[in-house]
């Protein structure tokens, strides 16, 4: 049975940790929380609590064969 919309709501408020807000997507949707290409964690929850609260679910992201992820700290880059 889908949730209501105020159930949705009411359940997302009642939510305090990622794995709370994973649990809800999974009741939600009726799947794990799909692959994104997010690398901060907190954008991730971001979308989640989204897809929630809009009730449209997740895109997952396949990446082509062979892509290569990478990622370039910026932290100590002289100005």
């Amino acid at each position: 049975m889908a949730l209501t919309e105020k159930q949705r709501l009411d359940k997302l408020k009642k939510a305090e940790t990622g794995k709370d807000y994973h649990d809800l997507y999974v009741e939600v949707f009726g799947t794990e929380y799909p692959e994104t290409v997010t690398r901060d964690p907190n954008d991730d929850i971001e979308n989640l609590i989204q897809a929630i609260y809009t009730n449209i679910p997740v895109e997952e992201v396949v990446l082509p064969r062979g892509a290569k992820i990478w990622y370039k700290d910026t932290t100590n880059m002289e100005v």
